[in-house]
């Protein structure tokens, strides 16, 4: 019942400032298909037809026993977190999903996967935060390595989580290229365009609740605290969405570190925007719950990373 009365209210406000809301939309899919559609959809495409065709497994193989001993997960998750850490959100989540549907990971293991293979990559962390927005390349590449390695000790926490299924493996299977392509293709299409909806979605979300006011209260509190109110504006605007929360703390009168280390924070996070498009596709593997818990502890962990490497280098 709140849940549809919040809906119809969204609703009510694009319906009153249409026009408003049309610019918001418009922004969205702009980012979508300027940003995300070109960088994507071949990866989806070229990704999902090796796992098709039963290569990725032979690729991974060489990792067995690391994989097994650090984190309890097949060779195979290798692949995924490789993937990740190059491409970006979502693809650690969206492999996981395909790597489950294919049956190359159990249900446990894909729900282990995904503790450290949710992940951004370099081009966004270097690029546009470290080079773009701080004007730092080095403290761009503090908070890349900040991530990874907190991504690889976040995966330590989870390995030893229990199987809450008694779904069995599916079995594994190879198709021929003709079929596989047309397959991928389809698949990755509907991905992507799931990905474009769901950005709309949180950009009008977002601006739904800052034009009620919603977080004048939360920021008034901060304030009361000692908290500078950008800070929290950016920290808010952060935990919605990660590259106005970083381009919000780029802007604020603090130090480089300090700007370094809150940006590592928000990016280790993901945001909300992230979260529902990686429990697009997870949402058969793991609740938001426990999704949203193990973003926290990434987000812990590469902030403690990200501090130490700042106090050392800056």
């Amino acid at each position: 019942m709140f849940l549809s009365i919040i809906v119809f209210f969204v609703l009510l406000l694009i319906i009153i400032s249409p026009q408003k809301y049309i610019s918001v939309s418009l922004n969205a899919i702009e980012v979508w298909y300027k940003v995300l559609l070109p960088s994507l959809f071949p990866f989806f495409v070229f990704s999902k037809l090796l796992t098709s065709l039963g290569y990725v497994k032979n690729m991974s193989s060489s990792f067995e026993k690391i994989t097994y001993k650090l984190y309890k997960t097949p060779p195979i998750s290798s692949y995924v977190f490789l993937m990740s850490i190059l491409t970006g959100y979502p693809v650690g989540s969206k492999l996981c999903s395909d790597l489950y549907k294919d049956g190359y990971l159990s249900k446990i293991d894909a729900k282990k996967c995904i503790t450290y293979t949710s992940n951004s990559g370099p081009m966004f962390i270097v690029g546009s935060v470290g080079i773009g927005m701080l004007i730092s390349k080095k403290a761009g590449y503090i908070i890349l390595i900040s991530h990874i390695v907190g991504a690889l000790l976040n995966g330590l926490l989870y390995r030893n989580i229990k199987n809450d299924s008694s779904q069995k493996n599916k079995e594994i299977y190879k198709n021929n290229i003709e079929s596989s392509l047309s397959s991928c293709v389809m698949d990755s299409i509907f991905s992507i365009l799931l990905i474009g909806g769901i950005i709309v979605v949180a950009f009008i979300f977002i601006e739904v609740l800052n034009s009620i006011g919603i977080f004048s209260p939360i920021i008034y509190i901060f304030s009361k605290l000692g908290v500078d109110e950008n800070l929290t504006k950016a920290f808010v605007n952060g935990f919605f969405e990660i590259t106005k929360g970083c381009l919000n703390i780029s802007s604020l009168n603090l130090n480089l570190s300090t700007k370094t280390i809150l940006s590592c924070a928000i990016i280790s996070f993901g945001g909300i925007s992230t979260t529902m498009q990686a429990m697009a596709f997870i949402k058969d593997i793991v609740s938001y719950k426990f999704f949203i818990g193990q973003k926290i502890t990434h987000m812990i962990l590469s902030t403690i990373i990200c501090a130490i490497l700042c106090f050392l280098l800056f």
